[in-house]
């Protein structure tokens, strides 16, 4: 409990104890005036006989008259025990919200010097996801070292479209995932394009798969069957399948059943050298 929450719940005490002091006065002022009512109603009940000469009636209503004014001015006096006590209920009633509003103060200054504990446990999580970014970052770069060269035959255009592709998955990824990860709970702190990709795995996982497709693409050269694909000559020049720029009359090995190759034979870009071959069987 802070200091000014515990302020304002001693005085709610100190209130409740004068409340406690004046309940049985406020009573006896009740009582006090409840038995002067009823003195009035017993007093108009006798007019009648009164006013017929009814002399017993007379004594009576002199008699209940005086009690009544006794009643009366007894509440008086118990009024005049109730007043200062009343006065200094209002008086610390009136008090109650500036409490209110110092503790409302407090509680909102405690909790923001909570947020620098938070801020110190968010960089202790960043830090071990930080390093799996750097380590799936070293692994990338050590597969493009050897991939690249692979790829290109010494022709640089030839992987121009996958090298900046696999340039800037790895941020276009992060930024993807932060962006989905902040938005599911509200904040909108990074702005990410509608072709970047919803999260870090749909960015990635497009680009490294060009990147096996296009070392397959070689797969002709070492004369082995390979399962579901097939030759291909190129009729003319291609430009982003694999992220590769292709040559015309450039012999590669493209699986068979990838739309992007469907569309290519479809147009005639594309025409096929030898069929697939099937795993243990020959050639069709």
């Amino acid at each position: 409990m802070g200091v000014r929450q515990a302020a304002r719940v001693a005085h709610e005490v100190k209130i409740a104890k004068i409340l406690a002091e004046l309940e049985p006065i406020e009573a006896a002022i009740f009582k006090e005036r409840a038995a002067e009512d009823e003195l009035d109603k017993q007093i108009a009940d006798l007019a009648v006989k009164a006013a017929h000469g009814d002399r017993e009636a007379l004594k009576k209503q002199r008699e209940y008259r005086t009690r009544k004014e006794e009643h009366h001015v007894q509440s008086q006096n118990i009024e005049t025990l109730a007043v200062p006590i009343r006065r200094s209920l209002a008086a610390a009633e009136a008090e109650i919200p500036h409490f209110v509003l110092a503790e409302l103060h407090e509680r909102v200054a405690d909790g923001i010097k909570e947020l620098p504990t938070m801020g110190a446990e968010l960089v202790k999580v960043i830090a071990p996801i930080a390093k799996a970014f750097g380590e799936f970052r070293a692994r990338i770069d050590a597969a493009t070292r050897e991939a690249l060269p692979l790829v290109a035959r010494g022709d640089s255009e030839r992987i121009r479209v996958l090298e900046n592709r696999l340039r800037n998955m790895l941020v276009r990824g992060i930024r993807a995932q932060l962006s989905f990860d902040f938005r599911s709970v509200g904040l909108e702190i990074i702005e990410v394009g509608q072709f970047d990709g919803k999260d870090f795995a749909s960015v990635c996982e497009p680009v490294l798969r060009s990147m096996i497709g296009a070392l397959e693409v070689d797969l002709h050269s070492n004369g082995l069957p390979t399962p579901g694909r097939a030759n291909f000559r190129c009729s003319t020049r291609i430009s982003g399948l694999f992220g590769l720029v292709l040559q015309l009359g450039e012999t590669v090995s493209l699986p068979v059943e990838h739309e992007d190759v469907k569309k290519l034979i479809a147009s005639g870009a594309i025409e096929i050298i030898d069929a697939p071959r099937q795993q243990g069987g020959s050639t069709k």
